[in-house]
């Protein structure tokens, strides 16, 4: 990759892209000095939710939902937000179940506050986390009538993976898990001692295990977390690599997540690290990730383009705050269905709708510099012969654009 290439390459996969002239600043900047300016400690963010009255019997769900895209589309510390997106899609819980909005807002509340941070801090927050008990039953489980489903999405889904847990490890995970109830009226979660089962347990090997910390002691010691984490982490930030090539990925970021004390930022640094210098394929832009980043490129003023955009977001399959399972939103070309691909279109047509004529993505559209327009999109390669044609037929700049935003070039990042 050049630099413009890497600088894109960065912002694309580990933030939600940048406006053009920003783009042109971080070119100059360089690579190097690009992901060093990414993974600095950013100022503390604005509140998407400040002032939003959401009350924990009622509803808000779609301010919760628009002031979390808000924040996406105006961050100015893209690689933490995008790092508490893509926690989102890993340690998942759903409105459609929780049916608190403002549960769901202190989950992600929490994801930017800790995501960079101790992975197994982050995991015991999650464990407690009112959205959670809720989302997968941690609230209704006592020692009498012990829930399994949060200690096999632990061991599975969170922590360790297929194949690395028993049964016998599930059921002594959600013993040990017993007691914790959402607050139904204050802030936070409530340990209730009489609905606890106290009794020591053996998980995965470990004796004594009877809380929710000695439980993500366990947890986190085996060795197959280390590896867990740094698949999950390849998988975000670097794409379906070769057997051979993910073999190498993994081993060099299970050793930087155990060598950096389990810092999540540690393992995505080194990940980004590696991508800049090769080690990546190309992903398939999952709708809100491309949603943001076309904003974003485009300059649109965030309440007129989320009021275009967002009766689509349903459409196109990918509604934050609200993933269909507990596994999170297909991935690759599950993203390629008829149905999806039709709402990316409607929503690239009112975006393009919104961009005002002295863009400089509309400027190139009405110049049919085309490769001036790839670039300002900080697309990896100019647009090919086929989708050159394609623009070219589209009857004005702003059909131009629209056609340039749901591209096959565009929908990969």
């Amino acid at each position: 990759m050049d630099s413009r290439q890497a600088v894109g390459w960065l912002h694309r996969r580990a933030g939600f892209g940048l406006h053009p002239d920003a783009l042109d600043a971080a070119v100059e900047r360089g690579p190097d000095a690009e992901l060093a300016r990414l993974l600095a400690p950013p100022e503390p963010g604005t509140d998407p939710w400040a002032g939003l009255e959401l009350d924990p019997m009622d509803g808000g769900r779609i301010e919760a939902i628009v002031g979390w895209l808000a924040r996406m589309i105006t961050t100015t510390a893209p690689y933490s937000d995008r790092r508490t997106w893509n926690l989102h899609g890993w340690l998942v819980s759903s409105m459609e179940k929780v049916n608190q909005p403002i549960l769901m807002v202190e989950q992600i509340r929490m994801f930017m506050e800790r995501g960079g941070g101790p992975v197994p801090d982050l995991l015991r927050a999650l464990t407690a986390d009112r959205a959670m008990l809720v989302y997968l039953d941690g609230r209704t489980s006592t020692g009498d009538a012990p829930n399994e489903n949060y200690g096999r999405e632990l061991l599975e889904l969170f922590a360790l993976g297929v194949g690395n847990y028993t049964e016998d490890d599930v059921l002594a995970a959600a013993r040990a898990l017993t007691g914790w109830v959402a607050n139904p009226r204050g802030d936070g979660s409530v340990f209730v001692g009489f609905r606890h089962d106290d009794t020591p347990q053996t998980l995965l090997g470990v004796t004594g295990v009877h809380d929710l910390d000695t439980v993500i002691d366990a947890v986190v010691a085996d060795p197959a977390h280390p590896r867990f984490v740094a698949e999950r982490v390849a998988q975000m930030y670097l794409g379906d690599l070769s057997d051979a090539l993910l073999a190498d990925v993994v081993d060099d970021l299970a050793a930087t997540y155990v060598a950096g004390g389990m810092e999540l930022d540690a393992v995505i640094a080194r990940a980004l690290r590696l991508g800049l210098d090769g080690a990546t394929t190309p992903v398939v832009a999952a709708p809100i990730p491309w949603l943001v980043t076309c904003m974003r490129a485009c300059g649109v003023p965030y309440q007129r383009a989320l009021r275009s955009a967002r009766n689509g977001l349903g459409e196109m399959g990918q509604v934050p705050l609200v993933p269909p399972s507990v596994a999170g939103w297909p991935t690759g070309t599950e993203w390629f269905t008829s149905s999806s691909l039709v709402a990316r279109t409607n929503v690239a047509a009112a975006v393009a709708g919104e961009t005002a004529a002295d863009q400089p993505v509309m400027i190139a559209a009405g110049d049919d510099d085309l490769d001036r327009l790839a670039q300002h999109l900080a697309l990896p390669e100019p647009f090919s012969a086929a989708t050159t044609a394609a623009i070219r037929s589209a009857p004005d700049p702003t059909a131009r654009l629209a056609l340039a935003l749901v591209c096959p070039e565009n929908l990969l990042s």
